[in-house]
């Protein structure tokens, strides 16, 4: 009898484990998978047949200097990014957990960006950087500072650069809140200590404080990079990947090519080079930041 309930129990909790595993499994390999399955096939769409053709895809990836150019857009903004905004978020943190007057009011602040979709951040930005009507411009001259108005996102040298301010303006209250839960979980009596023992502030944070944030430092640039990698409305809505495609990243050159010039297997294989760019940046990154 016992053996019967034993066995029982057993298949109920494979039953329960099984779909939430096989769920995983799908979304998160499943998908991949089927990616790199089509990215080695000439596919028109769903009306056509899928043509074997190998790697011929992913050479004339390597091989398109719009791909190239569009690769480099997506390092250079992910870089930035990352560093950018890890950095920014610290200097946040650092600021609120020093406890000076209204910090509550910059809480508040810092962190209202991160309510907005990205729908509504480009919307928002595009009518701040167009170059006539926009309202940076518009500050500009109210001021008499006609000389330093800019293009912005119809220049091909600002166009990466203002997805970037919009990109670190969206997440550095996220790193903020990161960083400051990172800080305020310090046990005081180290912080205690370091005073007792004539450390100024600046020297509380350099060699106390900051080199305890590495498991905090670690996670926001892996979510970071994600986010990074896998930009897309931001800067289909703020750009459209231009001017002459100098903003122009792997997501939104994925769905160009993909829906508007029906290249599904081609499109499949910017989707899946992408997907294996996290992982060779991430894993290594982990386990160096592990290992110290």
């Amino acid at each position: 009898m016992k053996i019967k309930i034993k066995i029982s129990s057993l298949f109920y909790f494979l039953s329960f484990a099984f779909i939430p595993i096989l769920l995983v499994f799908t979304f998160s390999y499943g998908f991949s998978l089927w990616s790199f399955y089509i990215s080695l096939h000439d596919w028109k769409g769903l009306g056509g047949i899928p043509i074997f053709t190998g790697l011929k895809n992913y050479i004339e990836f390597f091989s398109n200097s719009i791909a190239i150019k569009t690769l480099a857009n997506t390092f250079i903004l992910a870089f930035s990014f990352i560093i950018s905004t890890t950095f920014l978020g610290l200097v946040l943190a650092i600021f609120l957990d020093v406890g000076l007057k209204g910090t509550s009011v910059f809480k508040t602040i810092f962190l209202l960006p991160l309510s907005f979709s990205f729908v509504i951040s480009a919307t928002m930005w595009t009518w701040m950087f167009s170059p006539f009507q926009g309202t940076v411009n518009s500050i500009l001259r109210m001021l008499g500072l006609e000389s330093l108005t800019q293009p912005w996102i119809t220049s091909t040298e600002q166009a990466l650069l203002c997805v970037l301010i919009v990109y670190i303006w969206q997440f550095s209250g996220f790193v903020t809140l990161i960083y400051y839960a990172g800080i305020s979980s310090i046990p005081k009596e180290q912080i205690d200590a370091a005073t007792v023992d004539g450390a100024t502030l600046l020297q509380k944070y350099l060699y106390i404080i900051i080199p305890q944030l590495k498991g905090e430092t670690i996670g926001v640039m892996v979510i970071l990079l994600f986010y990074a990698l896998r930009v897309f409305d931001l800067v289909y809505l703020l750009t459209g990947g231009g001017p002459a495609l100098s903003s122009e990243v792997l997501a939104t050159y994925m769905y160009r090519v993909t829906f508007n010039q029906n290249l599904f297997g081609y499109g499949a294989t910017v989707g899946f080079i992408t997907f294996l760019i996290a992982i060779i940046i991430i894993i290594p990154f982990q386990i160096f930041f592990r290992r110290r």
